[in-house]
């Protein structure tokens, strides 16, 4: 059983972490009920998952016939990073006056992430990362610009990155460290700095994945064209015989 903490929240994760990993399948069906005595919840919180899950575009839910996992396309995840970068760097320059010389908190959640990295915990970096970039944008005591950057569903997000990243051999730590120029530019206090450095850090995950949608792409036509020689192998050596 699923603990109660935020149910729908811990659902849509564990059905998002089983679609990236390919146990559920292009077309299958996520069936309400089934999800509900699986986790021994009610259906209210699968059913609310599942919205944030068609929001995110991985499942697709139609009228009188539920849910059904759909096929991502490596453009889709990463769509949302120009998107996200020009937001958090509006939020760096907001926030680094109200953070100059004040980022205590900033670094606590950075040393839990040092600590989830060490043990390998790619879940807990993952909402210790959301958790980081959350406080940055509500420093930046703008309510629209928080509202926005929450409507990207952040969390869930970083976690298909993360998982994606890994993917393109970048070491967990490795990941973590890349948020030190983020705390150290706000520390500052300096707008143009703190603007510049959130760009640049969500910009540097964008260019990750783009490198391993690239790679994953040039894998596929290889692989194609492996399976066609392979396939008009015998033909070519009867027709020499």
């Amino acid at each position: 059983m699923i603990s109660r903490t935020v149910l729908s929240d811990q659902i849509r994760d564990t059905l998002l972490e089983r679609i990236l990993r390919g146990d559920y399948q292009q077309g299958d069906r996520l069936i309400e009920s089934q999800l509900a005595r699986e986790f021994g919840v009610s259906q209210s919180p699968v059913r609310e998952a599942l919205r944030d899950l068609s929001a995110m575009r991985f499942v697709e839910l139609e009228a009188f016939k539920g849910a059904r996992v759909r096929r991502i396309e490596s453009n889709e995840i990463a769509e949302v990073y120009p998107v996200r970068a020009a937001l958090e760097e509006l939020a760096g320059q907001l926030a680094a006056p109200f953070l100059k010389g004040n980022v205590g908190e900033l670094e606590a959640i950075y040393r839990n992430m040092v600590e989830a990295a060490e043990r390998g915990d790619m879940q807990s970096v993952v909402k210790m990362d959301a958790k980081l970039h959350r406080k940055i944008v509500e420093a930046s005591q703008n309510q629209i610009l928080a509202e926005t950057w929450d409507s990207l569903m952040i969390e869930s997000r970083t976690y298909v990155t993360a998982v994606k990243v890994i993917l393109a051999n970048t070491a967990l730590m490795a990941v973590v460290e890349m948020h030190r120029p983020l705390i150290a530019a706000l520390s500052t206090g300096d707008s143009k700095l703190a603007g510049e450095e959130m760009r640049k850090h969500v910009s540097a995950f964008a260019q990750i994945l783009e490198k391993e949608n690239s790679n994953s792409a040039e894998a596929v036509q290889t692989n194609a064209a492996r399976a066609t020689w392979v396939e008009d192998l015998p033909k070519k050596q009867v027709s020499k015989n």
